[in-house]
């Protein structure tokens, strides 16, 4: 599909070009995926879709006075935002930014732990086999020491593991720049090859940068 009135723009961190335009979200809701859930409680208003700003990661094929991109759009930043405006059937015009997905860093989001380091460890060698000796693709770090499992085949059935330590209230999710004094778990991070229209994360999956706080 194509885009226009884009104005690019030329970010840092890290550095990469961005495309900004206002684009009818609900009109093109067909072809704009999530890639992590969503909770229920999420507080979206109309003045907080108005005045933010949405990010999708494209593949981006041309640029000159238009953008061209395939069809097929994540939404790397306004999961919530999103659900709302299809929810609420909210045609109208936000600001969009572009970046091409294979362009974006992409890190495992950090879950404060909410039980003691030793039981943690207890629990995911039990249940999964987690371990620093094991040999493996894919971890869980605790306190940035990594802990793999032979016993987790793809990066689906790690994740699915995550959301089940969230829904078991082992671990709570806490934005990257924020402290904590509680332990800090992560897990192999995704990549945007992971993305696919028919796959969803669990909630709070990703700490992805460029970042658009508002």
């Amino acid at each position: 599909m194509i885009v226009d009135n884009i104005t690019k723009i030329l970010l840092s961190e890290p550095k990469l070009n961005a495309y900004m335009a206002k684009f009818n979200i609900f009109k093109n809701r067909e072809i704009i995926f999530p890639h992590e859930e969503t909770i229920k409680e999420n507080h979206i208003t109309d003045t907080i879709i108005k005045n933010s700003v949405f990010v999708f990661g494209v593949n981006i094929k041309t640029f000159d006075d238009q953008l061209m991109i395939n069809d097929e759009i994540f939404i790397l930043d306004g999961h919530h935002r999103f659900q709302y405006i299809i929810e609420n059937s909210i045609e109208d015009l936000f600001e969009v930014v572009f970046v091409d997905i294979n362009d974006i860093k992409i890190e495992s989001y950090n879950s404060e732990l909410l039980i003691s380091d030793d039981i943690f460890l207890q629990k995911i060698s039990k249940e999964k086999g987690f371990s620093v000796s094991n040999n493996s693709k894919y971890f869980i770090s605790l306190n940035k020491t990594k802990y793999y499992s032979e016993n987790i085949s793809d990066i689906n059935e790690l994740y699915s593991f995550k959301k089940k330590l969230l829904e078991d209230t082992i671990i709570l999710p806490i934005r990257n720049d924020d402290n904590t004094e509680k332990s800090l778990v992560n897990f192999t991070p995704l990549t945007a090859q992971n993305f696919n229209k028919n796959k969803v994360f669990p909630y709070k999956s990703t700490w992805i940068t460029p970042r658009f706080d508002v």
